[in-house]
């Protein structure tokens, strides 16, 4: 009796065993302020990106065209009082160098 409770507790155990190993990384949970962000970006959701990404204050936002492409100049202060502009491709979100 006590081996077809253990096989019968295995048996209903095996598939959370399983959906432990699907672990999602800390950026692709839900309810994290990034994943929010819809694509593509607007002037609102790029200063958004940018106040995640850096930790600082917003100070500007423009839009601006590279040939095809559509970017955002976000001008950010930081901590440690230095303005950085931060720039992001509107279609994908990514930050450009």
């Amino acid at each position: 009796m006590f081996k077809f409770r253990f096989l019968l507790l295995l048996l209903l155990l095996a598939p959370l065993s399983l959906l432990a190993d699907e672990h999602i990384p800390y950026e692709q949970q839900p309810g994290n302020s990034i994943n929010e962000i819809v694509l593509p970006l607007t002037k609102h959701t790029a200063a958004e990106l940018a106040k995640v990404e850096t930790n600082g204050k917003i100070l500007s936002v423009d839009e601006q065209r590279r040939g095809a492409q559509i970017i955002f100049r976000v001008k950010v202060l930081h901590d440690n009082g230095k303005v950085k502009v931060h720039l992001f491709d509107r279609d994908t979100g990514h930050a450009l160098p």
